[in-house]
């Protein structure tokens, strides 16, 4: 047990981390842009008039702590820096839980080496914090999942509490768990009674913050569907930066990893986690691309994603595995080199 303890932690995963650490520390010093100006403008508001506005009250706390410090770029952004790699330290045992130890660690490059999560967790924003309550919410589940202790469903309560402080969108994480549980209720018997008691918080919680948007959300546009083409595009946004040519070729090798994702999954079809990894990428990424684009949904999406690719990637011989990888950091670093230079 101690062995395997040790291929998973933190420490087998440092040279992803280290990566993360030099993309993130290479943005620090851009100047912040609207939206960035605008949250910084919101922390100096008064705690209520943050719940008003209903817009992450609990970052807006301590983004205004972290702002009397100083208001320079390169310090506001290191707090999204940091809180990014606390996030992505515990997100190696999320991902053995969803793909297994081997599949781990390529998830662990995907992720860290994406310029679409370094740009969003990188700035002034509530998605450094979100990332945490998500694999936070992740690894309670799967623990409870596997063992049924109690501290784990505690552990995954104060998760989605503390995830709604941030964005109410993040509540279709509970929403996905949920599902799993219902659809494989012959296989998740004993831990029934105990997960439908603990949605009890969150839901009162996500009906008093965010019923109003919710209904407002469902009248004005489930139905506006974007053109296929705005759909791809969209999808070739995890690179960030690049020209309409290598969005849609980032966007065509993230459909062909995700085929190949789904090929290696044809087994283990009774499997909660399967259907948690299925619908951990495809729902929030649905809503992403369809209606909402805002970057808590594509990095509930990344995190099962990056599963789905890795264990892809691993059904290839070594040469196959080496030129897909090589195709994907060739975008990544196209990315980044586009919104560095």
């Amino acid at each position: 047990m101690a062995e395997t303890d040790s291929i998973t932690s933190w420490r087998a995963h440092r040279w992803p981390l280290l990566a993360y650490f030099v993309l993130g520390l290479l943005r620090l010093g851009h100047p912040l842009d609207l939206v960035e100006a605008i949250a910084l403008t919101r922390a100096d508001l008064a705690f209520s008039d943050w719940l008003h506005f209903g817009y992450s009250p609990g970052y807006l706390l301590l983004l205004n702590a972290w702002a009397s410090l100083s208001v320079s770029p390169g310090w506001l952004h290191a707090f999204g820096w940091l809180t990014g790699l606390v996030g992505l330290v515990l997100t190696p045992r999320v991902l053995r839980g969803l793909g297994g130890v081997h599949a781990s660690t390529g998830a662990m490059w995907f992720i860290c080496c994406s310029p679409f999560i370094v740009g969003h967790v990188v700035r002034v924003s509530p998605s450094s914090l979100a990332l945490i309550t998500i694999v936070v919410s992740c690894l309670c589940f799967l623990e409870f999942l596997r063992a049924g202790n109690c501290q784990w469903l505690v552990g995954w309560v104060a998760a989605s509490l503390a995830a709604q402080m941030l964005h109410g969108g993040l509540y279709v994480l509970p929403l996905i768990q949920s599902a799993c549980m219902l659809i494989r209720r012959e296989r998740t018997h004993a831990r029934q009674k105990l997960w439908w008691i603990a949605q009890i918080l969150p839901l009162a919680l996500f009906v008093s913050l965010f019923a109003d948007p919710l209904t407002r959300f469902l009248q004005q546009r489930i139905g506006k569907v974007p053109a296929p083409m705005q759909i791809v595009e969209g999808l070739g946004r995890v690179a960030g930066g690049m020209t309409l040519s290598g969005t849609l070729a980032t966007a065509a090798l993230i459909l062909f990893l995700i085929v190949l994702g789904l090929r290696a999954q044809q087994g283990n079809r009774r499997d909660p986690k399967r259907i948690l990894l299925t619908m951990g990428w495809l729902v929030p990424g649905a809503i992403w691309l369809l209606w909402l684009p805002y970057p808590f949904y594509a990095l509930i999406a990344a995190v099962f994603l990056a599963v789905v690719v890795s264990t892809g990637i691993r059904t290839y011989p070594q040469w196959g595995r080496q030129v897909l990888w090589t195709a994907i950091f060739a975008v990544y670093a196209w990315g980044h080199v586009a919104v560095l230079r």
